[in-house]
């Protein structure tokens, strides 16, 4: 279904897609993890899939894989600003975890 839409953007860790009502942005590093809810997101106060991820311990984590910014209240550069800051996060994580991949 969303492989199907087209993509407006895309980044090293996203891509954002145009959907009838809604840009979609979603989060390349949760690909093929299950949507187990769909409800707001508490950062982005849009909504979103979210998934359940579980950490060394054994405890769930909720985390988006996607998220639908109404065309109504939301403009392409709007949705990038918050595209490019999970870019930059992940860029960031990425350097602190694997130095050696960024040479």
């Amino acid at each position: 279904m969303f492989s199907d839409l087209p993509i407006l953007k895309k980044g090293s860790f996203y891509f954002i897609k145009d959907a009838n009502t809604d840009l979609i942005m979603e989060d390349k590093t949760k690909r093929g993890l299950t949507v187990k809810e769909t409800s707001v997101d508490e950062k982005l106060n849009v909504k979103a899939d979210k998934g359940m991820i579980h950490d060394i311990d054994g405890i769930g984590h909720w985390v988006p894989i996607r998220w639908y910014f109404s065309k109504d209240s939301y403009t392409l550069s709007q949705v990038m600003i918050f595209a490019e800051a999970m870019e930059e996060k992940y860029i960031k994580l990425r350097e602190l975890t694997c130095p050696d991949d960024n040479v």
